[in-house]
């Protein structure tokens, strides 16, 4: 249950726009301002950051809920030399063996144990804060957050080999990172909004009469945490719960995270290219981190050692069918438009 109190002022304002708006514009002024990414039309190709050495930085991976970030942990924990992290912010404190439990998302295949790697990091307790999870989601480089610094170095630290930390709740949090971890390489993982959308339905159909102050019995994957916490920091999001469809939401916090992550992170990856081209996009993932395996750096493919070949080949299997948004295209076109419309005039143009 969230406990903060501006998470229940809004949970409670949610029908009554008006208040909702007054509300979030006296707690507005108590959050730390921050710099807002530049806008880029939607399907714009990612700044290059041009050719870096990478070989020995510890990898940060970061990207939305459902965007394949589970297959791209899974693909760094069989790589020799690596120690693979899975979300080390998520509220089952993967840490500690009496709370995190051993249920696994039917939907993570080939997952068994999120908490591999954790074990002897119980030290990690002393900095966690499960408010990490759902409040000031935006960070940066102005923002102080000891805590987050000393158990992100805490990981680092312990780590066997080259360390990856997997998250999922820090897309908003980069240039923080940016500036407490200036030797880390920032590796973003996107996938389409739409296909995002109806993962995160867990099964369920779209349904363009829902709306967004009725939609929380629906909602999965912090939709609803994100975009109270988020509407805070950032009041151009907010939107009349009575009238709009949570789709809107979803896709403002879809494109600022995108935005966020051109502004800051280093390298790109497509969750599409690694269920179409697994191999090719993995090798070239590598070779831009300058891994090294046992044959020495990745430059191709070939160059890889058999059993790290093997490891990778083995971990991806056949794709159901994709989803289909044919029945609602028109309406998933409105709804990324009026997103746009909010998101264009409110900010910074990105430089020519």
């Amino acid at each position: 249950m969230i406990q903060h109190f501006h998470h229940r002022l809004l949970r409670r304002l949610a029908g009554h726009h008006g208040f909702e708006k007054l509300a979030v514009a006296l707690m507005h002024p108590w959050r730390p301002r921050v710099g807002l990414p530049r806008y880029r039309a939607p399907g714009s190709a990612p700044p290059g950051k041009g050719h870096q050495d990478w070989s020995d930085a510890p990898i940060i991976a970061t990207s939305r809920f459902r965007s394949g970030s589970t297959l791209l942990w899974q693909a760094f924990d069989r790589l020799d030399g690596v120690t693979a992290f899975y979300e080390p912010f998520n509220e089952r404190r993967w840490f500690d063996p009496s709370v995190r439990g051993e249920g696994v998302d039917a939907s993570h295949r080939g997952t068994s144990d999120y908490s591999k790697n954790y074990d002897g990091l119980e030290g990690l307790s002393q900095w966690y804060d499960v408010n990490w999870t759902t409040r000031h989601l935006v960070m940066d480089v102005k923002h102080k957050d000891s805590g987050i610094i000393n158990y992100i170095k805490y990981i680092i630290s312990k780590s066997i080999g080259r360390p990856v930390l997997q998250f999922n709740r820090v897309d908003f949090r980069l240039a923080f990172l940016r500036r407490a971890f200036p030797e880390a390489v920032l590796v973003h993982l996107m996938r389409d909004c739409r296909d995002v959308w109806r993962s995160s339905l867990k099964g369920a159909e779209n349904d363009p009469a829902w709306r967004l102050a009725d939609f929380e019995p629906h909602a999965h994957f912090y939709l609803m945490v994100w975009y109270r916490d988020l509407a805070v920091t950032f009041p151009n999001l907010l939107q009349d719960g009575a009238k709009v469809h949570p789709y809107l939401v979803h896709v403002l916090i879809e494109r600022l995270s995108e935005l966020f992550a051109y502004e800051h992170a280093d390298i790109f990856v497509r969750y599409e290219d690694l269920c179409s081209a697994f191999l090719l996009t993995m090798d070239r993932l590598l070779h831009q981190l300058g891994w090294q395996g046992a044959a020495g750096p990745v430059a191709d493919w070939s160059s890889l050692d058999q059993a790290t070949s093997d490891a990778l080949t083995t971990l991806i299997s056949p794709r159901s069918a994709p989803y289909d948004h044919a029945k609602d295209a028109d309406f998933y076109a409105e709804q990324e438009a009026a997103a746009e419309a909010i998101l264009k005039p409110w900010l910074p143009a990105a430089q020519a």
